[in-house]
């Protein structure tokens, strides 16, 4: 019997609207939930203007009141609070009995990109603090940092004057949070965004302390700029400014307080790469290369930057970039990309003609740069009857999942099986309208009962089991 089937759907929250907010991009969490709990944090970002939080945890006792539930012995979902942006808290603060602003009006933005990272890069493959990333149109980003939940129970705490603003609105008591840091990159688009792995520990220096964004633009340049939030790196300076032996988000301290927030300024700009081309669609960061990432443009064209690392790294207080590869494969927009995990060794790219292309990238996996060639080395001609919108590499497996234009998901072995355009699953029909997002992730941080997540121009979330 195969492991993949539906598991649970999140209805939007008035299902009865004619015409419901879509939802573009849907992530899991890295980090834990709990110390208690094997549960999947769920981030959702749409027109809305904010980032719905859920938790989501495996059950067995079987829910007759859960009318949502495909399946209703295997999943329980919690909504948990909501993300909103400085602005809309002023505005739900100054009516607190009005929360349209959280629902959406008719004026609303919402959120068109959205990336979380696990800020530590020791071994404990659940431990950290989470970092989300959320972008709006015309390059307003807003960064949202939740403590590790053993830190909360050893009594940690940040500090001050970095403690988020937060509020509940409504009859269900939605708690709304602020963002720990809020600034907006002028000529940025704000459809793509990519953070920098802050797992690269034997990187991160005196002289780069922050996780790094990467925005792109439509004039085809790559903006990376600081987000004011210290990145997890040993020898970390505690609330007091003097050194210490913590990692920031490391659940194994006993600091009763951290600062999670650098002294540079959100938002300052460190490297402007690639102008002059065509529009950035998609954008990606190499998982173990440090300052490598790839960018998908308007044209086809699949760009690969990076950066050796040096004492001279650093040119007048910029990063410095060149480009290393250009693959010229398609002639179609460029709108989802991935590095396989966890070593990046395959390079996956998916155009508006429905094409799945897969580069073989692990000459590059014992350097430092993007110097060795990068090749292609299987292509699915038919994955999608349209548009790919979005891709995601399993985790610790050899799979990817890809979601289209033609309202299905499908689930592709990286070899045998692209190279035939024969997938190894399909969910057909999943929801109306295009699929704008998937995604994949695991509660225990492993391989194992990995479970796949999409959204919609219909405000649905489909969440599937993925095994075999």
């Amino acid at each position: 019997m195969s492991g993949y089937r539906t598991l649970h759907r999140i209805q939007p929250e008035d299902s009865s609207t004619a015409a419901p907010s879509p939802i573009w991009r849907v992530k899991f969490s890295p980090c834990r939930t709990s110390s208690k709990s094997s549960s999947l944090r769920l981030l959702a970002a749409g027109s809305l203007n904010r980032i719905q939080c859920y938790k989501l945890t495996d059950r067995s006792a079987k829910d007759a009141n859960s009318d949502d539930v495909l399946d209703a012995s295997a999943m329980s979902v919690e909504n948990t609070e909501c993300l909103v942006s400085n602005d809309d808290y002023t505005t739900i603060v100054s009516n607190i009995s009005n929360d349209e602003v959280v629902k959406g009006g008719k004026n609303a933005l919402g959120y068109a990109s959205l990336e979380i990272i696990r800020n530590y890069c020791g071994s404990d493959k659940l431990a950290g603090n989470e970092v989300v990333v959320a972008s709006q149109l015309g390059g307003k980003v807003c960064i949202w940092v939740r403590l590790d939940p053993l830190l909360s129970e050893k009594g940690v705490v940040v500090a001050d004057d970095t403690q988020p603003s937060t509020t509940t609105i409504g009859e269900d008591n939605m708690k709304c949070i602020s963002p720990h840091a809020e600034f907006t990159v002028k000529g940025a688009t704000g459809t793509t965004l990519a953070i920098r792995p802050t797992t690269l520990s034997n990187y991160y220096s005196k002289k780069d302390t922050d996780i790094l964004v990467a925005l792109g633009c439509a004039n085809g340049s790559v903006i990376i700029c600081k987000s004011g939030v210290l990145a997890a790196r040993p020898g970390a300076e505690n609330a007091t400014g003097s050194s210490s032996n913590a990692v920031v988000g490391d659940s194994s301290t006993v600091e009763e307080t951290i600062n999670i927030l650098s002294n540079s300024t959100p938002g300052e700009v460190v490297a402007t790469i690639g102008g002059g081309h065509a529009c950035v669609m998609s954008l990606a960061f190499h998982p173990t290369i440090p300052n490598c990432f790839v960018v998908g443009r308007k044209d086809g064209i699949v760009d690969i930057y990076s950066s050796a690392i040096t004492d001279d790294y650093y040119h007048s207080g910029e990063l410095s970039f060149r480009r290393m590869h250009r693959l010229v494969q398609s002639a179609y927009p460029i709108r989802a990309l991935s590095f396989s995990q966890p070593d990046g060794a395959l390079l996956f790219a998916g155009d508006d003609n429905g094409t799945l292309y897969s580069y073989d990238a692990s000459c590059n996996n014992e350097r430092t740069n993007m110097a060795a060639p990068v090749k292609l080395v299987a292509c699915a001609l038919t994955a999608h009857k349209g548009w790919i919108m979005n891709l995601t590499a399993f985790p610790y497996g050899k799979r990817v999942a890809t979601c289209g234009s033609d309202r299905s998901i499908r689930v592709w072995d990286c070899g045998m099986g692209l190279s035939s355009s024969t997938a190894v699953h399909s969910f057909d029909s999943v929801h109306e309208g295009l699929v704008w997002g998937v995604d994949c992730g695991s509660a225990n941080g492993e391989g194992d009962k990995l479970k796949l997540v999409s959204c919609g121009n219909d405000g649905v979330m489909q969440v599937f089991s993925c095994g075999e």
